[in-house]
């Protein structure tokens, strides 16, 4: 029993001389979540919620720090060097997470060329959360480290040699995807489409360690600046001289578009696009191979509008918030070079997939996101006919030919009963859930086709030549293992036919001054802005040229493990591939005979600059009030008055009216600015500062409006 009770002891201590390691680990990671979020109550309600996220992250730790122990031998140098790689990385994140709304990616480290970007993140260093969290760490560090005897561990080989299998199965566990991955098991997700909500879910150190897959891209063989240059000497103009007419360009990407009515075995009470399949009988149109299913619209943009592919890039990324860090050649700066007004329209947050910073990359001229729309909802979302108004209030009020690129969100998941007021379709051959997510699609789809009438309706009056492009990015995801697809007959198990059915989604090209030609349309969105600017004569580059002969005779690009059956060689694709690592990876070689640089000087984001040009002050029975007048002033535009936010009212979009309250206490002059703001309070676009003094308001009371 004596040596029972030995054993059992012996056992118990050599496991309480291992909980260090795990106590160590926690408490970094607490302490990166600190210096990630910036406050400290955050930072304790998200470790005491987010359980298992807590948990992998605090492996994350454990596995580097056991790594660390097995390759020094030392536990306490590992346990310093360890923690402070990780600090300084989640210091880093949480001052650029304050001023950019972005945290920091691996990626960044690769972003030589944006070293100037970095110094807002010095400024904001010394703040309390950053010098209270630093002593903590120091603190406590020598504490558990050099006071406490039980820490003092010692590590001979065998011990090491232990802990290096131990770190690499661990890391490996939370890295992988696959069969013995942790992160399934916690049922944990990688929410790349928004990584500063990724960093608040996850941790810091957990969503650093799932994004590092989105990092590493192997160089094609044989790339250097003499191949690109020899590519591009062969390489023939699709456009060898632009046209004389320079047509109006829109290209709609809509939300979760796909023409439901084709599957058989269903019937819906009424159409629910009867505008789009009478179009379809007259004008160019077929399909595109998305690469997406269920979202991922991103992705699909940036096919279209750089001609880039996602073939050749990690499943999972997203380009737009990882690889599109420097200028990138698109439609929207091709056709800027060409006397263009290029504009984006998107009708949700401009934080949203990095918009705000990938369409200045991308050369626009104005971006035009959801803080600036007004509020018309349907459903959860903005109306799509709110984005047709936009589309036309942009292209009417711009000198020149215009060149749109919007997309929509009216349809966007979720298809549950519910979502919009009324569902006025009835789908009949379907039941119970699967009948409820599809008449919700349905009903979605009334709005698509709303709007494309709206648009061609206007544009056939109008006395401009203007090619509309309206196709969906990806197909709706009706339940959970494409239930709805099933139920209906549209997908069987193991469908040998999956990828055509589950990634096609319908294109439609229409236009106000060609002739009337029907063409069946088949190709990857990464060819659809070659085939646009052959359509519409208008010169591409090196690329849209190449992209443009490609697509003549290999129009569809799948998955790789698809291209056996569709009788695509690789070889057929190295050029192609090469040529898009060096606009995203490279030295951007193809670029280095451009004269015009691609990004615009005057991007901004709105409709155009916010203007104050004229202020009075009425006296009204109820108060006093303040009448703005200027341009370009959106519904959700907000006055400011010497710094304080005033309750302002949107009459037009040449006047605002401010509620001057009888307590309010402002000085004299007034600095009297307009701002609008996202969600997250911050300032995306301010006007000019009108300065109004006190004898301002001793002038007639007659309005200036």
């Amino acid at each position: 029993m004596g040596e029972l009770q030995v054993a059992v002891q012996n056992v118990g201590w050599n496991a309480a001389k291992r909980l260090p390691f795990i106590l160590l680990s926690f408490w970094v990671v607490f302490l990166v979540e600190l210096m990630s979020r910036g406050q400290w109550g955050e930072s304790l309600e998200w470790s005491l919620r987010a359980i298992p996220e807590l948990l992998l992250n605090i492996i994350v730790v454990l596995g580097l720090l056991l790594l660390a122990t097995a390759a020094t031998g030392k536990v306490h140098l590992s346990f310093w060097l360890v923690s402070t790689v990780c600090l300084v990385f989640g210091t880093v994140s949480g001052i650029k997470l304050a001023i950019l709304g972005v945290p920091f990616l691996p990626w960044d480290l690769l972003l030589t060329n944006e070293t100037k970007d970095m110094a807002p993140y010095v400024a904001g260093f010394l703040n309390f959360t950053v010098v209270s969290g630093l002593v903590s760490f120091i603190t406590i560090n020598v504490l558990l480290l050099y006071k406490l005897p039980w820490f003092a561990l010692t590590v001979n080989w065998k011990h090491r040699s232990i802990m290096g299998i131990a770190s690499l199965f661990l890391l490996a566990s939370i890295y992988t995807d696959e069969y013995i991955s942790i992160k399934k098991l916690a049922n944990v997700q990688n929410l790349a489409w928004d990584q500063a909500e990724n960093v608040r879910a996850n941790g810091f150190l957990l969503s650093t360690v799932m994004n590092l897959k989105f990092l590493f891209l192997n160089k094609p063989d044989g790339y250097d600046g003499e191949s690109i240059r020899t590519v591009m000497s062969s390489i023939l103009p699709a456009v060898p001289v632009a046209g004389e007419i320079k047509p109006n360009i829109i290209i709609v990407l809509s939300e979760s578009f796909w023409d439901a009515t084709q599957v058989k075995g269903i019937s819906f009470s009424r159409d629910p696009l009867p505008f789009y399949h009478e179009l379809i009988q007259t004008y160019s149109s077929g399909t595109l191979l998305s690469p997406q299913f269920g979202g991922g619209t991103a992705n699909v943009e940036f096919e279209v509008l750089t001609g880039n592919t996602m073939r050749f890039l990690p499943q999972g990324s997203i380009p737009y918030n990882q690889y599109v860090n420097k200028d990138i050649d698109s439609l929207g700066s091709i056709l800027t070079r060409q006397g263009y007004m290029a504009t984006a329209i998107s009708p949700f947050h401009s934080w949203f997939y990095n918009s705000k910073k990938v369409y200045e990359n991308f050369g626009f001229a104005k971006y035009i996101p959801l803080e600036f729309f007004k509020p018309d909802y349907e459903g959860p979302y903005l109306a799509d006919r709110e984005v047709a108004n936009q589309i036309i209030e942009s292209s009417t009020t711009s000198e020149g030919p215009d060149f749109i690129f919007a997309n929509t969100m009216q349809n966007h998941y979720h298809y549950y009963p519910g979502k919009f007021k009324e569902n006025t379709i009835e789908v009949t051959g379907v039941t119970g859930e699967s009948k409820g997510l599809l008449e919700t699609y349905a009903q979605g789809l009334l709005g698509v086709d709303d709007m494309l009438k709206r648009l061609v309706t206007y544009y056939e009056k109008l006395d401009e030549p203007t090619i509309l492009v309206f196709f969906g990015d990806h197909q709706p995801s009706l339940g959970q293992d494409y239930k709805a697809y099933k139920d209906i007959g549209y997908l069987k198990e193991n469908d040998p036919d999956f990828l055509e059915k589950m990634y096609r989604v319908p294109v439609l090209v229409w236009n106000n001054y060609l002739p009337k030609e029907k063409t069946v349309l088949n190709m990857s969105p990464s060819f659809l802005g070659a085939y646009i600017l052959n359509l519409s004569q208008r010169t591409g580059n090196y690329f849209t040229d190449y992209l443009y002969q490609l697509s003549q005779y290999l129009p569809v690009i799948p998955p790789e493990n698809h291209y056996a059956e569709m009788k695509i060689s690789k070889d057929n694709l190295k050029v192609y591939e090469k040529l898009q690592y060096d606009i995203l990876f490279g030295d951007q070689h193809g670029y280095s005979g451009m004269k015009q640089k691609i990004k615009n000087n005057d991007y901004l984001l709105g409709s155009g600059h916010m203007v104050i040009d004229q202020i009075r002050m009425e006296v009204l029975n109820d108060g006093k009030v303040l009448r703005v007048g200027g341009s370009n002033l959106p519904y959700n535009s907000i006055v400011q008055i010497n710094g304080q936010k005033m309750a302002t009212n949107w009459v037009s979009k040449n006047e605002l009216i401010v509620e001057i309250q009888p307590d309010s206490i402002i000085k004299y002059p007034w600095k009297v600015e307009i701002v609008v703001k996202d969600f997250k309070d911050r300032i995306l676009s301010k006007s000019n500062e009108y300065i109004y003094s006190q004898e301002m308001t001793t002038h007639t009371e007659e309005s200036l409006f």
